[in-house]
């Protein structure tokens, strides 16, 4: 059975690279193991690799580019 990764992001001034990077591993991870880039981080959740969507900071939105498998800050 697949372990369940879950992090708290807990930064006040949003969101950090670390947090980004933990997304982008998570991301790649379901890629290789579903075959196919997850359209969005409610495709994580719902597959349970992870607990809950983190809050973005105000005015962003979490977004995988799925050219390079990677989540980034939009």
């Amino acid at each position: 059975m697949r372990k369940v990764i879950s992090k708290l992001f807990t930064r006040s001034k949003g969101v950090g690279c670390a947090d980004l990077d933990y997304l982008t591993r998570l991301v790649r991870r379901y890629s290789v193991e579903k075959q196919q880039v997850p359209r969005d981080l409610l495709d994580l959740v719902t597959q349970k690799y992870l607990e809950a969507i983190p809050i973005a900071p105000a005015g962003q939105k979490f977004i995988i580019d799925r050219r390079t498998v990677e989540v980034r800050l939009e």
